[in-house]
């Protein structure tokens, strides 16, 4: 009798266990993997004063994601931290990034939403973008295109 205690504690209990772990997730699912280089494209409206300029042509934008946590990075100095809900981004300044208040001749990015669109040739994203120089704030639509990595002869990346 014994053993058979020993027996259905050691691999019984596991079993039910796992059973239970499966059963308890089984509507779970991964957060929708937007990490990547991106090509930015901003929709600038007409400036509202010969002060607030933003850079011409495309921007490179990469996302860093563990999980819904992102980090996207413009540049060395312009970097937001925020998440992945469902189909949409939110971020805000990283610490350590340029603040709104920080003199600068060029605006800073405050905050970014966007959401996603998944099609057959290329994600987008779609969104707005808040950028501050002093008390000025303004926000630019974006488009932005997730860049493919070539892939190197031989199959490897």
């Amino acid at each position: 009798m014994k053993p058979v205690l020993v027996y259905l504690t050691l691999v019984g209990l596991p079993i039910v266990g796992t059973f239970g772990l499966l059963r308890a997730g089984q509507d779970l699912s991964a957060p929708i993997s937007v990490g990547g280089t991106w090509e930015v494209r901003l929709s600038v409206p007409s400036p509202p004063s010969d002060d607030f300029r933003l850079p011409p042509g495309p921007t490179v934008l990469k996302i860093s994601q563990s999980g819904t946590h992102l980090l996207l990075a413009f540049d060395e100095k312009t970097r937001l931290e925020g998440n992945v809900q469902g189909m949409t981004i939110y971020t805000g300044l990283a610490d350590g990034s340029n603040s709104a208040t920080a003199v600068s001749l060029a605006p800073t990015v405050i905050h970014l939403r966007a959401t996603i669109d998944r099609s057959p040739a290329t994600d987008q994203l779609q969104g707005v973008i808040t950028f501050a120089r002093g008390n000025l704030r303004t926000e630019v639509p974006l488009t932005a295109s997730r860049q493919r990595d070539a892939i190197k002869p031989g199959g490897g990346y």
